[in-house]
């Protein structure tokens, strides 16, 4: 499986010649981290939640223009909305791409949309925002900062499922000094618990 990271939790995933951009949010987009010109092919996009740094509608409408027959597939509130725009969307699942609701993470302000967990290839499992999963694949794409929670819950969560590797997301808020800082620590820490902690940069490919 080949992994690459392109902000937050906009991940490009390909395994079985299979090729799927999970979360493609307006901090990919703003910041340029995927030339979407470079992709020969795209199979699926899948959405976790509505939230702008998870679903960006020009980014979402760039990839549709270019790839019309992409499965686009998100929980029921974002389909919905997609399809409000004229983007086929759905629900549906099939072998490669496994998915269930798990409720985001809860805000103080407002009342946060449906999330769903993607489970792919029977290896990965990217929760979306939440850090209450209860059973993970051997990737772990673990939320590491955020608003609705913190680096030491999902820390915790991370080595109760004790996947073999994760996979940072959800932490463009960080400065980068302090990102890689983090990095450093979280990387020490789990390879103390058995766990591979993979910091990847945007763009770079890494291959599990």
């Amino acid at each position: 499986m080949k992994i690459s990271k392109h902000l937050h939790s906009c991940l490009l995933i390909e395994d079985q010649g299979i090729k799927i951009l999970i979360d493609p949010g307006v901090f990919t987009y703003q910041e340029n981290a995927l030339d979407i010109n470079t992709l020969g092919k795209l199979d699926y996009v899948l959405i976790t939640h509505e939230h702008f740094d998870h679903l960006h509608l020009p980014l979402v409408k760039d990839l549709f223009h270019k790839f019309p027959n992409a499965q686009i597939i998100s929980n029921s509130s974002a389909v919905e909305l997609l399809q409000k725009e004229g983007i086929p969307a759905s629900s549906s699942e099939n072998e490669h791409v496994r998915l269930q609701e798990l409720p985001h993470e809860k805000l103080w302000d407002i009342t946060p949309p449906p999330n769903v967990l993607f489970n792919l290839f029977g290896r990965l499992t990217h929760p979306g925002d939440s850090v209450h999963v209860k059973e993970s694949k051997e990737i772990l794409c673990l939320p590491i900062t955020a608003p609705w929670g913190s680096t030491t819950k999902a820390v915790e969560m991370a080595v109760s499922l004790k996947p073999k590797f994760i996979i940072p997301i959800h932490d463009y808020m960080w400065k980068e000094e302090i990102r890689k800082g983090m990095y450093e620590r979280l990387e020490e820490y789990f390879n103390t618990e058995g766990i591979e902690f993979k910091s990847l940069e945007t763009g770079e490919i890494i291959e599990i």
